[in-house]
């Protein structure tokens, strides 16, 4: 049984020597390593990406700060507007808080454009990092199916290293049987 198992295990070694030469393992190992290397790269260019994530993050919550701040002094403005009509025909001074007020909108109306700026942006860097997640799924796949083919084929050159041995060994033992029998 040990010995069938051992010819069946040496034609699958042989198959897979004859399929693979030593170039093309020596390509595999390269390629496995230039695998790694890339991984690593997009390793880095992840933490990169969500480096930048984190400070849209924190933008974002700033800008919501702002947001609710300018709210309230869009809130506060539509109160004082109504203030002003009707304080427009008390004071002569209503024309200037007015124009105050028209200034406070415009700075309000900047800042909503700032916020959809960074909304932009924030919704265009997690679209790369989409991207750069799919990206590195593949590679780890791939590199993980060239690290299997590389376990397998260490595997198959120790069994063909111990069976040379053991062919070698039996040569020995034939040779020294036969100079005894001539001897």
């Amino acid at each position: 049984m040990f010995l069938g198992a051992k010819s069946y295990n040496l034609k699958g070694l042989l198959q897979l020597s004859t399929m693979l030469s030593a170039g093309q393992i020596q390509q595999l190992i390269t390629e496995n390593e230039n695998l790694q290397v890339q991984v690593n790269d997009l390793n880095y260019m992840l933490a990169e990406r969500e480096q930048e994530i984190a400070e849209l993050k924190q933008n974002n919550t700033t800008d919501a700060e702002l947001r609710s701040m300018i709210d309230m002094q869009l809130d506060e403005l539509h109160l004082m507007q109504n203030r002003i009509g009707k304080q427009q025909q008390l004071a002569a001074g209503a024309e200037e808080r007015e124009f105050e007020l028209q200034q406070e909108l415009t700075q309000a109306a900047k800042l909503q454009q700032q916020y959809s700026e960074l909304f932009q942006q924030y919704t265009y860097i997690n679209t790369q990092l989409d991207d750069v997640q799919q990206e590195l799924i593949k590679v780890k796949k791939r590199n993980g199916m060239l690290q299997q083919i590389a376990v397998k084929i260490g595997e198959t050159e120790s069994t063909l290293e111990m069976l040379t041995q053991e062919r070698d060994d039996l040569k020995t033992k034939v040779i020294e049987l036969e100079r005894l029998q001539n001897g």
